[in-house]
């Protein structure tokens, strides 16, 4: 029996279409150009990041598998992005 249920809404993904769909196809992280690209998120969407430009990242298959597997940190993708400027 059930005495008590409490439900806690979903927080919603606000989206920044516009941005995600700026795809260029070069990963960011290897350089490699014109490549099949993913757009990896640094801080997770659980964990409060947005699809913000200082957020996201385009990277190739191989190096969106290392960033996962723990092999290249948050902090080198941060400098990344920070250097980048205005290219989004």
């Amino acid at each position: 029996m059930i005495i008590g249920s409490f439900a806690f809404p979903k927080n919603t993904r606000k989206k920044d279409k516009k941005l995600l769909k700026q795809k260029r196809h070069d990963c960011e992280l290897c350089k490699r150009k014109n490549v099949w690209t993913n757009t990896h998120h640094i801080k997770s969407m659980g964990s409060g990041g947005g699809d913000t430009k200082e957020n996201i990242i385009e990277l190739c298959g191989t190096c969106h598998r290392l960033v996962h597997d723990g092999k290249i940190s948050k902090e080198d993708l941060i400098k990344i992005v920070s250097k980048r400027g205005k290219r989004i």
